[in-house]
C-alpha cells in the first residue's frame, strides 16, 4: 500500500510539474550583478537598470548584435572583422528563422551592407534637396554605384528574407541607422555644412571609396551559400 501511495505522490508530482501548477524553486530566482561586480540573487527581479539581471533556469538567446565598439567606417575593411564576444552564462547564440544559430559573422555581414545601401539612399534623398541641380549627378552616382556592388545587394537580400525572422529584420533596419546616423550630418547642421558634407560624400562615392565589392567584412556572406 504505502508503495503504491509513493507511485501516485510521484505520479502526481509529475502531472504538476509538466503542467506548470508546480513551478520549481529556482523559476522564480533572479540572479543580479550590480554596477560594482556584487552578485545578489531574488525571487524578485530586480528593477534597477543598473543590474545585469537573468533568471535562472532560463535560457537567454544572445542579441543578434553585439554593441558597437568603434564608429562605423563606410571604407572597405582590408581584413576580416574581429570575432563576436564570447557568450555570457546562460545565453545561447541567435537563431535563424529555422531555429538553427547563424554562421559567424553572417549578420553582421548583412547589417554592413544595410548600412551601405541605406547611405547611398540617404545621400540621393538628401542632397538633391540640398542641390537640386545636381540631382542627376547624384542618380547617376548611385546607379552605378548599385551595379558595380549589384551581386552582393542581391545576395544580401535574399539571405535576409530568407534567413532572419520579421523581427530580426527589424532589428538589421534599426541597428544600420544607429550605425549610420553619426556620419551624416545632424539635425542641426546648417546648410553650408550640408552641402559641404553632399560634396565630399558624393566625390567619395564616384571615386569608389565605400564599395562593398573588396570589403573583407562581407566575406562570411559571400562565403554562404546562396539560397
Amino acid at each position: 500500500m504505502n508503495r503504491l501511495l509513493r507511485l501516485r505522490s510521484r505520479a502526481t508530482l509529475a502531472l504538476l510539474l509538466a503542467t506548470g501548477a508546480l513551478a520549481p524553486a529556482w523559476a522564480q530566482t533572479y540572479r543580479s550583478i550590480g554596477p560594482d561586480g556584487k552578485i545578489t540573487y531574488s525571487d524578485r527581479k530586480p528593477t534597477d537598470p543598473q543590474q545585469h539581471t537573468r533568471q535562472l533556469g532560463q535560457t537567454v538567446v544572445a542579441p543578434l548584435f553585439a554593441p558597437a565598439g568603434v564608429a562605423f567606417d563606410l571604407r572597405p575593411a582590408a581584413a576580416p572583422p574581429p570575432p563576436r564576444p564570447a557568450l555570457g552564462a546562460g545565453e545561447t547564440p541567435p537563431l535563424d528563422i529555422e531555429g538553427k544559430p547563424f554562421p559567424p559573422g553572417l549578420p553582421e555581414a548583412v547589417l554592413d551592407v544595410l548600412i551601405h545601401q541605406f547611405f547611398v539612399q540617404t545621400l540621393v534623398e538628401s542632397c538633391s534637396r540640398v542641390h537640386p541641380n545636381y540631382t542627376e549627378r547624384y542618380q547617376g552616382g548611385v546607379r552605378n554605384w548599385r551595379d558595380r556592388n549589384g551581386s552582393i545587394l542581391a545576395r544580401s537580400n535574399r539571405v535576409t528574407f530568407s534567413r532572419f525572422t520579421g523581427e530580426q529584420r527589424d532589428t538589421l533596419r534599426i541597428t544600420a541607422r544607429a550605425r549610420l546616423a553619426p556620419l551624416l550630418p545632424g539635425a542641426e547642421a546648417s546648410e553650408a555644412e550640408r552641402q559641404q558634407w553632399c560634396d565630399v560624400a558624393s566625390t567619395d562615392l564616384v571615386t569608389r571609396r565605400f564599395e562593398l565589392v573588396g570589403d573583407q567584412r562581407v566575406a562570411p556572406l559571400m562565403n554562404y551559400p546562396a539560397p
